[in-house]
């Protein structure tokens, strides 16, 4: 299948129209590619900072909860101490043997109470310090993590601003050249380059560059004559072959 026209110098111009506008158009993909990376990056690292973030949330939330949680316990002590207080004060008031046991067992209780929530207090006094410990690692993190992205930011923006000053101007670069192609042509090109980003390609080895099925001899023997544009009989890609 080919494109006709008339002007043999009309045909070999506008195949190299053709191939600038690939090149082009390769151009640009490669720095939309660069451009994705970058901000892909930047993603990610925003992503890893949120992650950080709701660590140290949670880790804190747990930690002024079991901080409140020991504040009561130490409260509850406190009660059970001021009640052995004062059952020591009445148990120097009583005179009746039997309301003497009563009281000092009552007291003995207490006391057996007390000690418990000692060593609860104190246990709990020691996962409240590795709670802190861990989420004063976290907060470290999560300072690292944005330092890390503020660092990138600053990297990405210079890198962003290059990239689409060239986008800019590839695509300029591009309009000028889609001027000087005709419509039948342009629209080809366009029509291929939409598929799969390849609309010009190059035969290698006898096999076309887009599908790299193996070309006929008589497709050959076009494509040597220059005579006019050639397209591939399986996949309709613009075909060329390399000089020299």
């Amino acid at each position: 299948m080919a494109l006709e026209v008339t002007n043999k110098e009309s045909r070999l111009h506008r195949l190299e129209l053709l191939k600038k506008l690939q090149s082009i158009d390769n151009k640009t993909h490669k720095l939309d590619k660069q451009k994705k990376t970058i901000l892909s990056h930047l993603e990610k690292k925003n992503a890893q900072i949120e992650e950080a973030t709701t660590l140290l949330t949670t880790k804190h939330e747990d930690s002024t909860g079991f901080q409140k949680e020991m504040d009561r316990k130490h409260l509850d002590l406190k009660c059970i101490e001021e009640q052995i207080g004062k059952s020591r004060e009445k148990l120097l008031q009583i005179k009746n043997n039997k309301e003497y046991s009563a009281f000092l067992s009552e007291i003995g209780g207490r006391e057996a109470d007390k000690s418990l929530l000692e060593d609860e207090i104190l246990s709990m006094m020691s996962e409240l310090e590795g709670m802190t410990a861990e989420e004063k690692d976290l907060a470290k993190e999560e300072e690292r993590q944005k330092k890390e992205l503020a660092e990138l930011r600053v990297t990405a923006e210079g890198e962003l601003a290059v990239i689409d000053k060239n986008i800019e101007e590839t695509r300029a670069e591009w309009g000028e050249t889609a001027q000087q192609v005709d419509k039948e042509a342009l629209d080809q090109y366009k029509r291929l380059i939409q598929k799969d980003g390849q609309a010009v390609v190059e035969v290698s080895a006898q096999a076309c560059g887009g599908c790299f099925m193996q070309i006929t001899p008589q497709t050959l023997n076009l494509l040597l004559r220059k005579q006019e544009i050639i397209l591939c009989q399986n996949c309709d890609k613009i075909l060329y072959l390399q000089e020299g």
